[in-house]
């Protein structure tokens, strides 16, 4: 290397700025290439210290220093006197150059001198890819105990400024930095053993402050420390759950920071180490919730409850219940509904966790119970008596005895009361059984003749329980035309059939009686996407489609009203018989196919089943392609039903790269531009070059801007790895529209042509105009990602600021922050290249 010094040493002392940048740049070149020894580095250090001068060459200079610096034991002396007399003054450089000081400082152990010369140069550092290594070198300090309580006050102020961090990393994806990540090292340095005591008390002004990011920011803290910091003592843990207190009476309050109070409480009761606070915690959660239930704190201890749920030694339905016995009607309804709120929440806690609730309650607890709900049954408020029926639901089967008398009661109340309670009682008979059916089949009756919205909701929420009338309903559903049939309905239907409590053949024969109904030939029912879905509901769950399909023949299909061919689609999913492909495949390429197409002129469902009936089987046919001129005949008119079943063959011969069939699809390209679209993406071809370059010339002579955008939607990473080449993605490139596409999916693979398409995606994305910010961010990222071939090229350094420029006036300020930032990047870069 000091060979290579003594090469260019002339052009580095040069007066001429751009021939000395240049001359450091080759050397730095060099550099990555040979080995270099102690004694070299060390001469090589003193050299280019005295180049940090040179503003032209600054940055390939520190790099050149850090580089070298990795073969050192011990920083440079020269180094350290230059820092300390001013003659280097880091905070002032360009942020490459910082950072490559920075990481520096981290080749070497810490000493109380590096300690110092650090934190003079870290002071302002305001670009967070350098902040993030500031505090790596604060952290580095702080591991050695004695030095870093020497200079505990400097990074105490260092760090005070940027807690809680501002940083949005969506904001900039160029910084590639995650906030996890400074969020991390920021805590690590904070609530380090060194500064515990003083943190502490920085992080207790942070929960309670006014600003709802400072108070989250201090929350995720606390949950660090506790699972990072073993030092924190059970005092200082006290003294956090007051300020969280606190913070958890502010009226006002982000929710955000509402929903990480319970998740940081929890994290301290799960610790081990603070049972006694966890005990606080816990009765103080309560006693809220009993004074104060219907109140924003109400619900954020509540919260904490429940997650204690999680915990399966620990019990809270017990006090749940004794509050409620205590204090369930009060004069206050909000009150009232809240305490009824907080049962039903609690059980459902304990279910999601498969833990028995009941159990912890005494008997007595368990009797009173349901004497304040009989309270809440015969409550005049319509959204008690709601409240306290969900809440029977959940607990009846503990009250057996009780089953009979409440369903009398809920009889007599059914038919005098509004709707919504109404539909709540059918919920209650749909979860719990009905005891007496004579009686509700006495309902059903009394409603099918006075009700019938009321008699729908009964069979629909009680199916599970009424096998009877699974049968009476299903047909009324798919034989009446006029009936309105609702998605609530055909999920009832599935829930019946997918029941496992009931026994399987019955559920089997109560679906072959609605397949039965469906493809009876003399049912006229209309085209309802909810059956079709029904339909293939059923024959997923049953093995009724061999039976239907054996019986399918090409006759039978073309007797059959379009209408009713619309549930035989969903059957093409599945095996077909070969005798109905044969007789397709002969009605196709006989002569006689123009005297059928009488039969099947301007019915879309034929041709869709027909399609559906091939692409089954296209691997399959291996047709031969002789016949496809045979069919020629009858495409004349280019009707697109027919098309469909043309491309079928067309697909199929691609297989065997079958120059004719291109052809044929360049010619149907040219009136049906959206055919193109269905072979684009071909994966059976074997010769992909071939298929490409075919696809280039189909694209070239369509010249149809729709079908281009809408093949830009279909490009994926598949895509990319399997059929595109240059050609083209540059011509997909050239008809790029971000109004029409998938903006931030699209570009983000735009990123990905760079290496290919280089220089010519930054030409033509500078044309693009965007009113969304991410897609700018997008743009600018792949602009700055292709900076060093801007480096020694004038009209795309103009291009690129072109590109930036139009965003100086933008409304958000983030924008034009942004943008300013790439002009300011890009002009250094493209001087530096000069």
């Amino acid at each position: 290397m000091l060979n290579v010094l003594k090469q260019l040493q002339n052009e580095m002392t040069s007066k001429n700025d751009q021939i000395r940048a240049k001359a450091t740049h080759q050397f730095r070149e060099q550099l990555e290439q040979l080995d270099v020894n102690q004694e070299e580095s060390e001469f090589l250090i003193e050299f280019f210290l005295h180049k940090l001068s040179d503003p032209q060459s600054l940055l390939d200079t520190t790099y050149i220093l850090l580089k070298l610096s990795k073969s050192q034991k011990s920083i440079n002396p020269t180094f350290i006197k230059m820092i300390q007399n001013k003659q280097i003054i880091i905070p002032s450089f360009s942020r490459e150059a910082r950072i490559n000081f920075y990481q520096i400082f981290l080749n070497f152990p810490i000493t109380f001198e590096l300690a110092s010369l650090i934190l003079q140069s870290i002071i302002g550092e305001k670009d967070p890819r350098n902040i993030l290594v500031a505090f790596q070198l604060c952290d580095a300090i702080l591991q050695e105990k004695n030095i870093g309580s020497q200079y505990k006050r400097e990074i105490f102020e260092f760090l005070d400024c940027y807690y809680p961090i501002e940083f949005n990393e969506k904001a900039d994806p160029r910084f590639q930095i995650k906030k996890v990540e400074i969020e991390h090292i920021l805590n690590k340095c904070l609530f380090s053993e060194v500064l515990l005591n003083e943190s502490i008390l920085l992080l207790q002004d942070k929960i309670v402050s006014a600003y709802d990011r400072a108070q989250g920011s201090a929350l995720k803290s606390v949950m660090w420390i506790i699972k990072n910091q073993n030092k924190i003592t059970i005092t200082q843990i006290e003294e956090i759950f007051e300020s969280i207190q606190k913070l958890a009476e502010q009226v006002i309050m982000d929710d955000d920071v509402i929903q990480l109070i319970p998740i940081t409480l929890i994290e301290i009761c799960n610790n081990e180490s603070f049972k006694k606070v966890k005990a606080k915690i816990k009765t103080i959660s309560l006693k809220t919730i009993e004074e104060i239930p219907a109140t924003q704190q109400g619900f954020i201890y509540f919260n904490f409850l429940k997650l204690l749920v999680q915990n399966h030694e620990e019990t809270i339905f017990q006090d749940i219940v004794q509050i409620f016995n205590k204090k369930f009607d009060t004069k206050n309804i909000n009150v009232t509904q809240k305490r009824l709120e907080n049962v039903i929440s609690t059980i459902a806690e304990y279910k999601k966790y498969n833990r028995d609730f009941i159990s912890e309650l005494k008997n007595n607890q368990k009797s009173q119970l349901y004497d304040k709900l009989q309270q809440g049954i015969n409550h005049k408020m319509q959204n008690v008596f709601i409240l306290t029926l969900k809440c029977l639901a959940d607990i009846m089967k503990y009250y057996i005895d009780q089953q009979q008398n409440l369903e009398i009661f809920l009889y007599n109340q059914i038919n005098n009361r509004e709707l919504l309670e109404q539909q709540c009682i059918l919920d209650y008979f749909a979860k719990n059984g009905i005891v007496d059916i004579k009686q509700y089949q006495q309902l059903l009756n009394f409603w099918q003749e006075n009700n019938q919205l009321l008699y729908d909701y009964s069979l629909t929420c009680s199916l599970y329980n009424i096998q009877d009338h699974f049968s009476q309903f299903t047909l009324n559903l798919i034989n009446n035309q006029h009936l309105s049939i609702k998605s609530e309905q055909i999920s009832a239907l599935k829930g019946y059939l997918d029941n496992n409590t009931i026994p399987y053949q019955i559920r089997q024969n109560q679906a072959q009686l609605v397949i039965n109904h469906i493809y009876n030939p003399l049912n006229k029912n209309r085209k309802n996407k909810l059956i079709k879905q029904f339909i293939q509901f059923i024959l997923k769950q049953f093995a009724f489609s061999q039976n239907i399909i054996k019986d399918i023949t090409l006759e039978y299909i073309l007797n059959l009203e379009d209408e009713q061919l619309y549930y035989y689609i969903p059957l093409m999913d599945y095996d077909l018989n070969e005798n109905l492909i044969q007789s397709i495949l002969e009605m196709i390429y006989k002569q006689d196919f123009k005297q059928k197409d009488v039969q099947i002129i301007n019915r879309r469902y034929i041709y869709k089943l027909i399609y559906s009936c091939l692409s089954k089987y296209q691997k399959e046919l291996n047709l031969n392609f002789p016949s496809i001129s045979q069919m020629e005949i009858f495409f004349n008119d280019y009707n697109l039903n027919q098309l469909q079943l043309y491309l079928i063959i067309l697909r199929q011969q691609m297989m065997f790269n079958n120059e004719i069939v291109f052809e044929k699809l360049k010619e149907l390209s040219q009136s049906h531009p959206q055919l193109i679209i269905q072979i684009i993406k071909h994966k059976e071809v074997e010769n992909k070059p071939f298929l490409q370059k075919s696809i280039v010339e189909i694209i070239k002579q369509l010249n149809h801007k729709q079908t281009i955008n809408y093949l830009i939607n279909q490009i994926d990473e598949e895509f990319i790895n399997d059929l595109a080449n240059l050609e083209l993605l540059q011509l997909i490139i050239e008809y790029f529209n971000d109004v029409k596409i998938d903006k931030l999916k699209q570009l983000a693979l735009i990123v990905n042509w760079c290496p290919l398409l280089k220089l010519k995606v930054i030409d033509q994305l500078a044309k693009l105009e965007t009113n969304d910010i991410k897609v700018l961010y997008t743009l600018i990222n792949i602009v700055m990602n292709n900076y060093e071939e801007a480096k020694y090229n004038l009209d795309l350094y103009n291009t690129g600021i072109n590109l930036f420029k139009r965003y100086l006036n933008y409304p958000k300020r983030v924008v034009r922050q942004a943008a300013q930032e790439a002009i300011n990047e890009w002009c250094i870069v493209f001087f530096k290249g000069l």
